[in-house]
């Protein structure tokens, strides 16, 4: 079943729309470019540098999303760190994650079964985390869930921040479109991407406009922070991935041929 003329909305920022937005062409989908995120360096690169320069002193470094192991491993690279230490074991939390550091020559050495944090959790859990060391660099307003679950352990979580995710300027034509032809399913990839639609929006336009489409998220996080504000999530992978959300999405509506949005 392909998408068939179906308009996709892709909410990702501007360097990470591409992804999706081939897999929706491959699908016989059209992909609606509308970036509500805006990724960024910190304000203050700091507290990420003091720990790039500490590398050694860490067991594990612990990646839980592709934009964290992107915004690291550029510091990392302009700070003339060239190599890790050895001794340095790298955690991803999934596929997506272990490619950006596969592109950027870092060795995996576990990544998570399940593509979350708390699935993180669970494979280092495995490789032992009393005594043990571990950085993690993550967003600004990154959850809290694993350094807190390693600290329960008795590891000891250094977390730092390593981007930010900003507002995303606001593309007026697309706005319009969207608006006043919403599209066939608006895809979220994180709590943020979903937020800052609203902000972009405005409240009352975002709710109409959302409440005459499909919602689709990849994780367990972004659906909660779509079910807060009272909508329903139609579609979730159960493969956290943006291919995984593609499949889903194609299989909804070969399962939901006749049905319209809402």
């Amino acid at each position: 079943m392909t998408l068939s003329g179906k308009r996709i909305l892709i909410t990702r920022s501007v360097e990470q729309a591409g992804e999706l937005a081939a897999l929706v062409r491959r699908a016989g989908g059209i992909p609606v470019l509308f970036p509500t995120i805006r990724l960024t360096h910190p304000g203050n690169c700091g507290p990420l540098d003091r720990e790039i320069g500490r590398l050694s002193s860490f067991d594990w470094i612990l990646f839980a999303s592709a934009n964290a192991a992107r915004f690291f491993c550029e510091r990392a690279a302009r700070l003339g760190v060239g190599s890790w230490p050895g001794t340095l074991q790298v955690a991803s939390v999934g596929p997506g994650t272990t490619k950006e550091l596969a592109a950027r020559s870092v060795p995996v050495h576990r990544t998570a079964e399940k593509h979350t944090a708390e699935g993180l959790f669970e494979t280092l859990h495995s490789a032992g985390i009393r005594g043990k060391r571990f950085l993690l660099p993550r967003a600004e307003e990154g959850r809290e869930v694993l350094s807190d679950a390693i600290a329960r352990e008795g590891g000891e979580v250094v977390s730092v921040v390593a981007y930010r995710n900003g507002l995303a300027e606001k593309d007026e034509a697309v706005a319009v479109e969207i608006v006043s032809r919403p599209p066939d399913v608006c895809t979220f990839a994180s709590p943020s991407a979903f937020r800052n639609l609203f902000l972009l929006l405005g409240n009352g336009t975002a709710r109409e406009m959302l409440s005459r489409t499909r919602i689709a998220v990849i994780g367990e996080v972004t659906a909660r922070a779509v079910e807060r504000r009272d909508f329903r999530v139609d579609i979730v992978p159960e493969t956290y991935t943006l291919k995984g959300m593609m499949d889903a999405v194609q299989a909804f509506f070969a399962a939901h041929r006749s049905v319209g949005p809402g």
